[in-house]
């Protein structure tokens, strides 16, 4: 006898036809979005083609990331023997599985890697074919130093780019990507096909062994996040570094992850789905993730500017300089009240957190807020100034944001939604049998 039947829980457990309305509607954006995002942007000139590909960067790690604080969530779980979250653990786990298809649309970032050499989105890449201590064949010296936009001198950028030739080339991005995207893959098809075994199980073998692998998961899902972030983001501007990038990253995951449960939880008990499982207890501990992780990421983001503005050293206070001219002070302002100096006071409330409908509303607003910070470490690459440019405060791009990048983080989230009900519609919203479910649904904050 499983802990469904132990417990007499009677309420309803699955997806149902919510499941393919979801798909279809997944399926509608992602054509939708991806379509015309490709119609404005990836078939014009080049400026037009190097603002699509920044737009779809942006998009993927938007919906690569909440999949990926889900994997988090999951796993840390299993490691820490958490109860309150049991009754959770399998959205997150369905949230999760749609990693390996947004990773698949992933693989797009390889066009202009490979194939379309006119558009340089990681610049170094097209660098190296040059012979050491030269200006790349395909560039003049001023167009060189115009598309980086650097203030260093010329001698001293070259070193740097020649010094970071090791990891940053093709050969090696290629590989760490492919690798990042198949450790995420395994991860996520484990988890979650052990979890579903457990539903039928007359043992508790599959959670063990879900215990077993957890730590060295844990380990490996650290690594593969923070490079990953090192790659796909930080390396755009290659003369740049922070060594808590990742950490940063992370953050912004984890915290827009627990965003996106208190959401998806609300819409299915509003049409009738996991009423009697999921309680205002279960919400109270997401809202407390989530101020802690709203406090943990403006920690991080504060520690990364003090540091670099204390150090004032050139390869590193740039990244800081560029967000501050008249182009993007905006946001950067917005990401500091909006994405902390707002949330941060919201949810420090009891009230506030047990309040499901004002939770949800502060969710839906993360998870724009998530959106806006990675649109802020991407986008500014795209049309970098030149040093003399930002001293004078002249010739400024003007802010990029348009109806390709509207389209297209419509088209991923479709994406997302498609991989989500997918699986949902293959086994139940809850897991059943776990033999710490009676204790979750027991729980009580105090």
């Amino acid at each position: 006898m499983n802990a469904a039947q132990n417990l007499s829980l009677t309420g309803d457990y699955q997806a149902g036809d919510l499941a393919p309305r979801i798909k279809r509607l997944g399926l509608v954006l992602a054509v939708l979005g991806l379509g015309t995002g490709a119609a404005l942007g990836a078939f014009g000139d080049i400026d037009s083609r190097t603002h699509f590909w920044y737009s779809y960067l942006v998009a993927f790690c938007y919906v690569l990331t909440i999949g990926l604080g889900a994997m988090f969530f999951t796993i840390v779980g299993h490691v820490v023997n958490t109860h309150w979250n049991i009754t959770l653990r399998r959205l997150a786990e369905l949230v999760m599985s749609t990693v390996p298809l947004v990773c698949l649309f992933g693989l797009g970032m390889f066009i202009p890697l490979l194939l379309d050499h006119d558009v340089h989105i990681w610049r170094w890449a097209h660098h190296h074919d040059a012979a050491p201590s030269a200006l790349s064949a395909e560039m003049s010296s001023e167009e060189y130093r115009s598309a980086l936009g650097d203030e260093l001198d010329e001698k001293e950028h070259l070193h740097l780019i020649e010094h970071k030739g090791p990891y940053l080339n093709l050969p090696g991005f290629a590989i760490r990507l492919l690798l990042y995207f198949l450790t995420w893959f395994l991860m996520a098809r484990f988890f979650l096909k052990k979890s579903v075994a457990q539903d039928t199980a007359s043992g508790i073998d599959n959670v063990l062994g879900m215990k077993r692998v957890g730590a060295p998961s844990i380990l490996l899902f650290a690594l593969t996040i923070s490079f990953a972030a090192f790659d796909l983001i930080m390396s755009l501007d290659e003369t740049w570094f922070s060594t808590i990038f990742g950490v940063y990253i992370f953050a912004g995951s984890f915290l827009s992850c627990n965003a996106f449960l208190v959401l998806m939880s609300k819409w299915l008990q509003a049409r009738g789905k996991m009423l009697d499982v999921i309680s205002k207890e279960h919400y109270h501990d997401l809202g407390k993730w989530m101020f802690a992780f709203t406090f943990f990421w403006g920690y991080i983001a504060f520690s990364q500017f003090m540091l670099i503005w204390y150090a004032n050293i050139p390869e590193e206070t740039h990244f800081y300089i560029w967000r501050s001219n008249e182009t993007w002070i905006g946001l950067s302002f917005l990401l500091m009240f909006g994405h902390f100096l707002l949330p941060f006071p919201a949810l420090l409330s009891r009230h506030v957190k047990r309040n499901t409908n004002v939770l949800k509303i502060l969710a839906g607003y993360m998870l724009i807020m998530h959106y806006v910070d990675l649109y802020w470490l991407i986008m500014p690459n795209y049309t970098p100034p030149s040093m003399p440019e930002l001293m004078r405060g002249d010739n400024l791009p003007e802010h990029p944001f348009g109806l390709v990048d509207v389209f297209l983080v419509m088209g991923f989230v479709g994406v997302f939604l498609f991989a989500l009900a997918n699986k949902s519609s293959k086994q139940s919203l809850l897991p059943l049998n776990d033999p710490l479910l009676a204790k979750c649904l027991g729980h009580k904050n105090i």
